[in-house]
């Protein structure tokens, strides 16, 4: 072989490592541009998935929005009461107030159960069991006042009965009054 034959032999071999050396290089491209492709649509699918959940974050934040809305207005009912003695006092003071024949009066704290589930925003309940013999009229507009002043007691049970005098009403009710968590 002369040296001529050597140069095209090793020309032919430059020529061919330079056309597989493209060849792999080309590969490469394609490849990187399936990956480029592939993460443009795992891009587009993301940022769409990331749009709803924007939506839904933005409906939570507007419910949850109104929910603390709705318990700031109601709070200052709740914050009046946090213990017993604060919940008997003022049921008592209205009925001195009132100026009602009180028969018997006693009070109880009870866990505060909804659907026999504990409540663990007001935990207890006082239940004030009083019983009244007094006017018709009289024993009524007690209790409208009590719904009205009071928003957040119950009234657990109510029964009424012929009083000891004429147009006098013997009256058993149950105030339940739920107890605010310290």
């Amino acid at each position: 072989m002369n040296s001529k034959q050597v140069a095209c032999l090793f020309l032919l071999v430059g020529i061919l490592l330079a056309v597989q050396g493209a060849l792999n290089l080309q590969n490469k491209a394609q490849a990187a541009s399936l990956q480029v492709d592939e993460a443009l649509r795992t891009k587009q699918s993301l940022q769409t998935q990331l749009q709803a959940e924007h939506e839904i974050l933005d409906d939570w934040q507007r419910q949850s929005r109104e929910l603390l809305d709705f318990v700031e207005e109601w709070r200052p009912f709740f914050a009046i009461i946090e213990e017993q003695q604060a919940a008997e006092t003022g049921i008592s003071m209205k009925v001195r107030e009132a100026n009602m024949f009180n028969l018997s009066q006693s009070y109880q704290q009870i866990p505060h159960r909804i659907n026999n589930k504990e409540n663990e925003s007001l935990p207890l309940l006082v239940r004030a069991s009083l019983v009244f013999d007094d006017e018709f009229s009289k024993l009524l507009n007690w209790v409208g006042m009590m719904e009205r002043i009071k928003p957040t007691m119950r009234v657990g049970k109510i029964s009424l009965s012929k009083g000891s005098r004429a147009g006098d009403l013997k009256m058993e009710v149950v105030l339940e009054v739920p107890l605010m968590k310290k």
